[in-house]
């Protein structure tokens, strides 16, 4: 019997040629049959457990691998994606790599022509026969002139004929010249002729039936070399990973050699980048979010902050133990576990320290106020505070006020402080409390009552920023002013909610308005150019030190005061015409070149309130009220160092009201001055108050 070994080799292989094996399903363990080469190409397309195309597109290579009994370790398929539409292949401002031409040979038939300058990857991207299946639509331009048709045929490409029929796929490859022609047949839409021969559209888009084609990868695929992806991009999972999660997994460095190289977390309008110019790495975002480190973070290595890379240009460092910012001319200020120290740009602690070491004496009460503080090697003690409004400074103390008599909250409301009230806020008001608190006459504190606790403490925390929580007493029932509106704390008794502590459920208020602050101290000097004493007493007073300046004289005698609303006048000894040189209100101590009348006044003289256009007079403190008519206030000649101040309450009503104004005060000058080197001021802000300066003839008068 022959051995297989010795036949004949089959060089050419067709689909009838045949094939010895043997057939499982015989009955006969040895049955041995014959197949056709045609028969194992169909069973391997359509049977189970795999599905082999037939077509591989060019440039793209395959290999299966058998091992055991399992029929292939990976199969790879290329699939039809959706049918795109509007693809535009060729314009006049977009090169995508493609020239589409049509062609006539003269026999009337019309050929369509993209010519793919990617060595084939046109063909990789689309489906080339569905154009045809599809009946693939389009339109272009040619010298001005659109044409638009109907693909009816793919023409197949023959690579292995030299010299292909013109209107055949081919690849053209000579010299530095490569291209693929891909080839249609198509038929121009009614109405349409074309016979100029192979000419470039200036512009073409396919309307419909381009189909995008993509390759699937089933099981395990493993790449023993290089995966290279010169274009597009590398997808990992599908578009909802919620629903489909998918992960990479990379055994070895992921590299980024250049800048270009980047990892790209987020979309591509709301993303942070992470790249690196081979040195440095970079993190950049173009969102508005943070970057967030939610766990347990160590850095074995400092971590630097500069504003360009010039070191002493500033940086800020932080280190194991300590947090170094380092200034532009590379002086520094060191926190570390041993206090604050600043330090030269040696690195050398400087004698002017303002802060050194931490607190081992004293500390934070639980209501969040210092009680001592050390400055140069000195602790200094604070005060006890009732309330935030005086918390630094030793000796100055605070002692709130409470209702004049007994009463039961009301309303809440939430406002802006400010000097004669509050500034009520109605759009973010909050309800009242389900049953009232009781507060004695002058307390200050009172706890929630267990019924009013949780709606308190939502109430307190919802205060908005830059407004306070107040309250007033449930007599007070006339409506509160619309949102914006003036509360008078003079009028009004209004309560200021300072604080309100969770555990104990103690409120501490004050009555807005009232109150004592208190100063401490052996010595109270006031260096100001106003000075406003609301309050007077008209008493005759004894015993008070006097210094006479010119006859270096001291004496003392009685001294009467006489109250008024903005200043008094001090009568000392009869005598009149002496001005005031200095007050040491701790001593009472007057001081004037002669014996005299002592004269303190505010420092502007009051106005009055104006509803007409008036003259201004230097040194006066004039208030704008609501007028029915657009009125002018006229500054007087500046001489440097004049001052005029401007209340402007043309926008409340007499009750206090806020009201829009339909009529506006201007400021005007005297000709030959100016306002901020402008002819004249429109007070458009109606409840502005200010002073202006006249600074000198250049700027005139100034905003001060």
């Amino acid at each position: 019997m022959a051995k297989i070994s010795t036949y004949t080799i089959d060089s050419t292989i067709e689909g009838n040629d045949k094939l010895l094996g043997t057939d499982s399903a015989s009955t006969s363990a040895l049955a041995t049959r014959n197949y056709t080469i045609d028969s194992l190409k169909a069973y391997i397309q359509t049977g189970s457990p795999a599905n082999i195309t037939d077509t591989i597109p060019l440039g793209f290579a395959l290999t299966v691998n058998r091992e055991g009994t399992a029929y292939e370790r990976a199969l790879v398929r290329t699939l039809a994606g959706s049918t795109l539409t509007n693809v535009v292949l060729k314009s006049a401002t977009v090169n995508t790599g493609s020239d589409i031409y049509l062609n006539t040979l003269g026999s009337g038939q019309v050929f369509l022509i993209i010519r793919d300058y990617n060595n084939g990857q046109f063909a990789v991207d689309y489906d080339l026969a569905d154009f045809a299946a599809n009946s693939a639509t389009f339109t272009g331009v040619i010298s001005g002139v659109t044409h638009s048709g109907t693909v009816t045929t793919f023409n197949a490409p023959d690579f292995s004929n030299a010299s292909p029929a013109a209107n055949d796929t081919q690849y053209v490859g000579s010299g530095s010249t490569k291209y693929t022609d891909w080839a249609f047949n198509i038929t121009l839409d009614a109405g349409q002729t074309y016979t100029g021969g192979q000419v470039a559209f200036t512009e073409f888009t396919f309307l419909t039936g381009a189909t995008q084609i993509e390759t699937q990868a089933i099981g395990t695929l493993k790449v023993t070399r290089n995966i290279e992806v010169p274009d597009g991009d590398v997808t990992i999972g599908t578009s909802s990973p919620t629903t489909d999660p998918r992960s990479l997994t990379v055994y070895g460095d992921v590299k980024l050699p250049t800048s270009e190289s980047r990892i790209k977390f987020g979309g591509d309008t709301n993303n942070v980048l992470m790249s690196t110019d081979g040195s440095d790495l970079t993190i950049s975002a173009t969102g508005t979010g943070s970057n967030l480190v939610t766990n347990d973070t160590r850095f074995t290595q400092d971590i630097v902050k500069d504003t360009n890379a010039t070191s002493t240009d500033g940086r800020t460092i932080m280190g194991q133990n300590t947090f170094t910012a380092i200034n532009t001319d590379g002086t520094r200020g060191v926190l570390s576990n041993q206090g604050v120290e600043l330090q030269n740009s040696s690195g050398v602690a400087l004698s002017e320290q303002q802060v050194s070491g931490n607190a081992p004496q004293g500390s934070l009460t639980n209501q969040g106020y210092l009680s001592s503080i050390k400055v140069d090697n000195n602790w200094f003690q604070l005060p006890a505070l009732s309330s935030g409004v005086a918390e630094a400074l030793p000796g100055l103390s605070e002692t709130l006020a409470g209702p004049p008599t007994a009463i039961t909250t009301g309303r809440l409301f939430y406002g802006i402080q400010n000097a004669a009230g509050a500034l009520f806020q109605a759009a973010t008001s909050p309800t009242s409390l389900t049953t009232p608190e009781s507060i004695a006459q002058d307390v200050t504190s009172f706890t929630v009552d267990t019924g009013n606790q949780t709606d308190f403490a939502a109430i307190f925390a919802a205060v908005p920023t830059g407004q306070n929580l107040y309250f007033v007493d449930s007599t007070y029932t006339t409506a509160f002013p619309s949102a914006g509106g003036q509360i008078l704390d003079a009028s009004v008794n209004i309560y200021l909610v300072v604080a309100y502590d969770t555990g104990t459920y103690i409120v501490t208020f004050g009555r807005q308005g009232y109150g004592t602050l208190n100063v401490s101290t052996s010595t109270f000097n006031i260096d100001s150019e106003t000075i406003k004493l609301n309050s007077i007493p008209q008493a005759a007073k004894s015993n008070y030190l006097y210094y006479d300046t010119a006859t270096k004289a001291i004496s003392h005698n009685a001294l009467s005061v006489l109250g008024s609303a903005n200043g008094a006048t001090y009568d000392f000894g009869g005598n009149t015409d002496v001005p005031v040189v200095s007050i040491d209100f701790d001593n009472f101590i007057i001081s004037a070149p002669a014996n005299g009348i002592v004269t303190l006044k505010q420092g502007h003289t009051f106005g009055g309130t104006l509803t007409a256009d008036t003259v201004a007079t230097n040194y006066n403190h004039y208030i704008l009220s609501n007028i029915t008519a657009d009125k002018t206030l006229t500054l007087p000649a500046g001489t440097v160092d004049n001052s005029i101040k401007l209340t402007n309450m043309s926008s409340l009503d007499a009750s206090g009201a806020y009201v829009q104004p339909s009529y506006t005060w201007s400021i005007a000058t005297n000709g030959s001055d100016k306002i901020m080197r402008a002819n004249s001021l429109t007070l458009d802000a109606s409840t502005e108050s200010f002073e202006l300066l006249y600074t000198d003839a250049a700027n005139g008068w100034v905003i001060n």
